[in-house]
């Protein structure tokens, strides 16, 4: 199912921001990118997100046939975007979650990397302990907690709040947070109205909320409101799996494993979620019963990149419509797109 892709390293397309391609930064020296292709890779490094997906590649990296093809594998967690693209950029991750608009992103800046799959189809709410709000006209003028400025989750709501009749710049009091974690931290010292948040920190906002007498909620379903303003299917393709073109070139072995135990971290997360959320705990900073409500909430299912291409087009259309300078203006070609 996952044939191998063996063509030639993908060109550095011409930066739109000011990286500079042609530096040594692209240059890796680690061991694993100086072993020939079919030798053991010397070492396999995978990032994980602040979000629910870490547990399946928690799952991944721990899987005997991923061990057996690299002398060590390593699993670190990234907080924010910009460790996720300096580590991407300087080739310390060959591996990681990625929301799926980053990825494209980076494979426009002429980054060599390409989206493996969709394993996240939507886990983004809007919580709030303020009963007066449960929809869009109601957070007029209110202060919104959102994390990684210009990141995924802004974008999601700034073409919501665009479709629902909404100017969010000029007509409500926007608050950017480092992570999500700052978002519940401000949201529950009450100082935002409501925050933007993904699951395990929409469901950690909510039981630390009950525990300081704050009636946090999900005020609004952002995947519902993505299938109202749209017309499709409820859910959107959020995060997923990006791999380094140059371990694609050289260690197929290792890609074909990893789509295929993400088939497998999928299905276990789904029919063991006490046992994913232990697992989880480890990574996130959480425990494990709010990972376990978490993954109740989260529609997980690993498509391949290719076969996820078409919802992932719509998606970044959608986006580009509101900002036409996201992804340098146009859309990735087939080259992204793993499978």
């Amino acid at each position: 199912m996952f044939s191998a892709n063996r063509r030639r390293f993908l060109q550095f397309l011409t930066a739109t921001t000011g990286l500079t391609l042609t530096s040594p930064l692209w240059v890796s020296n680690s061991p694993a990118f100086s072993q020939s292709q079919n030798q053991q890779l010397g070492k396999l490094t995978i990032g994980g997100s602040p979000i629910v997906i870490t547990v399946l590649l928690a799952y991944l990296s721990e899987q005997a046939q991923i061990q057996a093809l690299a002398q060590e594998v390593d699993l670190s967690i990234w907080k924010t975007h910009d460790q996720l693209r300096a580590e991407v950029v300087s080739n310390q991750l060959q591996i990681s979650a990625t929301p799926t608009s980053l990825a494209a992103n980076l494979y426009q800046r002429g980054v060599p990397i390409k989206l493996l799959n969709v394993l996240v189809w939507g886990v983004l709410n809007l919580w709030s302990g303020d009963e007066n709000i449960s929809s869009w006209q109601d957070l007029r003028g209110k202060k919104l907690l959102i994390p990684f400025r210009g990141g995924l989750p802004a974008q999601l709501f700034f073409y919501l709040a665009s479709e629902n009749g909404l100017n969010p710049e000029q007509e409500l009091d926007i608050q950017y947070t480092t992570d999500f974690a700052q978002a519940v931290q401000l949201l529950l010292a009450g100082r935002g109205d409501a925050a933007l948040l993904a699951e395990p920190a929409g469901t950690g906002a909510e039981i630390q909320g009950q525990n300081q007498g704050i009636p946090v909620q999900s005020v609004l379903n952002l995947q519902e409101e993505w299938g109202k303003a749209t017309g499709r299917e409820p859910r959107i393709p959020q995060a997923g799996t990006l791999a380094l073109t140059s371990l694609i070139e050289k260690h197929p072995e290792v890609i074909e494993a990893v789509q295929t135990e993400l088939i497998n971290a999928t299905t276990w997360a789904t029919e063991n979620p006490a046992e994913a959320a232990q697992l989880g705990a480890k990574y996130l900073g959480l425990k494990a019963p709010v990972i376990e409500s978490s993954l109740a909430k989260t529609p997980l299912k690993m498509v391949t990149a290719v076969e996820a291409q078409e919802d992932l087009e719509f998606w970044f259309s959608r986006l580009m419509e509101k900002n036409p300078k996201l992804l340098g203006g146009k859309l990735p070609n087939a080259e992204f797109y793993y499978g």
